[in-house]
This record gives structure tokens, C-alpha cells and sequence, in this order.
């Protein structure tokens, strides 16, 4: 009896663990992110990046994206070094609550950067 319990409840742990774990941002859109602003931008009003940094309105970045079950981030790193080098500042984290009916829009996100960032 113990053992049949404690086998139903694993495997509804796994079930609840594969149904919650989708991502946030598709795959296949973050790549088309990464794809299409792999150009150098203007920050155009400061962005604060950590207690009290900014990253200065003026600065030309580059920019990379991640993406968890979550959020969405936005890294920029200086458009002249390696992004491999490079260390990224994160200048925006939007999560489910950001958007209408707590779903990722790409033209709300597209909205939300163009309000810090202008294309170089």
C-alpha cells in the first residue's frame, strides 16, 4: 500500500514537473532575437544595470538574449568586444506579468526595448 502511494505520488511530481516546464520564450524566437538585433545599438536614456550603476544614455552595445521558463533577459555588452569575452550587463528582465494575458508578444517586447535602445 505505502509503496503504491508513494509511486502515484512520483509520478504525478513528474507529470506536474514536465506540464510547468515549458519556456517562456520559444527556442526558435530566441533565436530570431538573436538573429535580428545582432547589430550595434545607442543606449538612448540610462539603464540601470546593478544597485545604483547605470549604463549611460549614449553608449553603443550589442546585445544577446536568455530565456528560462519565466523571464526573458536582455544582456548588452560593448559593441566592440568579443561576446565571448565580453561581460554582459543585464539591462532588462521582463517576466509573464510585463504582458497582456501573461504570454510573451513579440511587438510588446519589440515596444519595451525600443524605449531604452536605438538601432546605431
Amino acid at each position: 500500500m505505502r509503496k503504491k502511494f508513494l509511486y502515484s505520488l512520483i509520478s504525478v511530481c513528474v507529470v506536474l514537473q514536465i506540464l510547468c516546464s515549458g519556456r517562456f520564450v520559444k527556442r526558435e524566437e530566441l533565436e530570431y532575437l538573436n538573429k535580428r538585433y545582432s547589430g550595434v545599438y545607442t543606449v538612448i536614456k540610462p539603464v540601470e544595470i546593478s544597485h545604483g550603476q547605470l549604463m549611460e544614455a549614449g553608449m553603443k552595445v550589442r546585445l544577446y538574449f536568455r530565456a528560462d521558463s519565466e523571464s526573458l533577459k536582455v544582456y548588452a555588452y560593448p559593441y566592440n568586444a568579443l561576446r565571448e569575452e565580453a561581460l554582459g550587463k543585464n539591462i532588462m528582465h521582463l517576466f509573464e506579468e510585463d504582458f497582456t494575458d501573461e504570454e510573451y508578444v513579440r511587438e510588446v517586447f519589440e515596444k519595451k526595448l525600443a524605449e531604452i535602445l536605438l538601432l546605431y
